[in-house]
């Protein structure tokens, strides 16, 4: 009996499609720091193994990948990227299934998380996670910050940490990375901030003041990563979150109040990227001086402690802080943020070389896993970058103008549904929650012009975007009841 019950209870637990987005999700944000990512990186294994099982036993033997939206378009991509794979069968070809697996899984078990028809705990879902990247970004960027202050750089197993190349990278693996945790934390926190999603889910609405902290925190780090695509995520979050507070305050949308409404929107964005750039420059210089100051501080303790004359010490330090604070920055130790590097930090440049590659196979594209070897082929000394920077142009080059254009219709067909219940929802509980999902995805769509992440790539970024674009279209076909 007893056996029983526990086959009937793993096999349930095998079969829960919002346990393996929460475990998947908690996998790729623990991959994300130093030390932790090769042993994430095994679990992740595992966790996609578990996703299969899930993929054929739901959506393909129950049949639900049949029923999702506009269908036709997923398998039709799926498909051509089957046909890419078999064209390049003899270069990585088991690899590029595997990303073919993965992009099903994002399909199915993400844009596809609505056919499990359990509103309800889709909802709870969504606050277990928005709850999780509020507290493991707050709780890495303070971990993070608190490293400056022992000390600014450390490179301890071929990790670097600390600060890298004029950057925080605290105790992740990359700046970008960093940078984009810091962006999950705050948009987490401006939903948790909504009361019917804490309400609607029976979850206690969290405490204003630390969430107020939290953004802090996260901005901070934010600002001192000095990642231009994070930092334009924010902006354009905030853009489009102004805009809907603005637009659909009344339910007129026509004429002069749709001109005025834009005007000030573009008013808004004007006074917000002159603010952030002005907050950014000075959180930098701010930190650098600070981080600067105290690790002045322990070298005067240590000149004391080996018998030098306190007074000459201490007046050496307040010579060295009085030109510090009469230039305005540091002219020697620690400085945060790169200075003289080229804006596009080196995207225009993969942008060619992608046009490049994409020339030789414009129709069918080379395959996502092959674009190294591709790149080396074609362009001298290969790619700058192990990827191209640009989520779409990737998508052009790996599957070619069939490839790109099923999935351009796919994009326009969801946006549209997106868009048609942004303006059917108005005055609707839930509308302050669709409009914070709208504006989520709109900005993730201007970041990936700078970043690979929106297909393919089994990262944190990539489980971000399909997370909420699941949870947007579950809104969409929960409407039809009461919500």
């Amino acid at each position: 009996m007893f056996s029983k019950d526990l086959r009937s209870l793993t096999k349930q637990n095998m079969l829960n499609s919002s346990l393996f987005r929460k475990t998947y999700i908690l996998t790729l944000s623990f991959e994300m720091l130093a030390f932790l990512n090769i042993v994430s990186l095994a679990v992740k294994s595992l966790v996609l193994c578990w996703g299969l099982f899930i993929l054929i036993h739901d959506f393909f033997i129950e049949k639900r990948a049949f029923k999702i939206a506009h269908k036709n378009l997923f398998w039709a991509f799926l498909i051509s990227m089957t046909l890419t794979s078999c064209v390049h069968f003899t270069v990585w070809f088991v690899p590029n299934l595997v990303i073919i697996y993965y992009t099903a899984v994002c399909f199915f078990i993400f844009y596809g998380m609505y056919t499990e028809q359990n509103l309800k705990k889709t909802e709870q879902e969504m606050i277990f996670i928005f709850k999780f990247w509020t507290i493991f970004a707050t709780v890495c960027g303070i971990l993070s910050l608190m490293l400056l202050l022992v000390k600014n750089e450390y490179t301890i197993f071929g990790y670097n940490l600390g600060i890298f190349r004029n950057r925080l990278i605290g105790i992740y693996t990359n700046s970008n990375i960093l940078a984009f945790s810091m962006v999950q934390s705050i948009v987490a926190c401006d939903f948790l901030a909504n009361h019917y999603i804490s309400a609607r889910a029976g979850a206690k609405k969290p405490n204003v003041v630390f969430l107020i902290f939290c953004v802090i925190v996260n901005s901070v780090c934010l600002f001192l990563s000095d990642s231009n695509a994070s930092f334009l995520f924010i902006i354009i979050y905030c853009a489009i979150r102004f805009f809907c507070n603005l637009f659909f305050r009344e339910k007129n949308f026509k004429g002069l109040r749709l001109i005025k409404t834009l005007m000030i929107v573009m008013a808004f964005c004007l006074v917000m990227v002159s603010a952030c750039f002005a907050l950014r420059s000075v959180c930098q210089k701010f930190i650098s001086i600070i981080v600067n100051d105290v690790h002045r501080q322990e070298r005067v303790v240590k000149d004391i402690i080996n018998g030098n004359n306190p007074d000459d010490v201490i007046k050496s330090v307040d010579e060295h802080i009085d030109s510090i604070i009469i230039q305005g920055e540091e002219s020697s130790g620690t400085h945060i943020g790169r200075s003289n590097y080229e804006v596009s930090s080196g995207r225009i440049t993969l942008l060619k070389q992608g046009f490049k590659i994409f020339k030789h196979n414009p129709i069918i594209g080379i395959g996502r896993a092959n674009l190294l070897l591709y790149g080396k082929k074609y362009i001298k000394n290969g790619l700058i970058h192990p990827d191209l920077h640009n989520g779409y142009l990737t998508i052009l080059v790996c599957y070619g103008l069939l490839g790109f254009g099923i999935f351009a219709i796919i994009t326009f067909v969801v946006a549209l549904d997106v868009c048609k219940h942004l303006f059917s929802s108005t005055g609707k509980n839930y509308f302050s929650v669709f409009k914070r999902l709208f504006s989520a995805l709109v900005a993730y769509c201007g970041y990936c012009l700078f970043e690979k992440a929106i297909l393919f790539d089994m990262t944190f970024m990539v489980g971000f975007f399909w997370l909420i674009l699941g949870y947007t279209i579950a809104c969409i076909k929960s409407s039809k009841t009461e919500i």
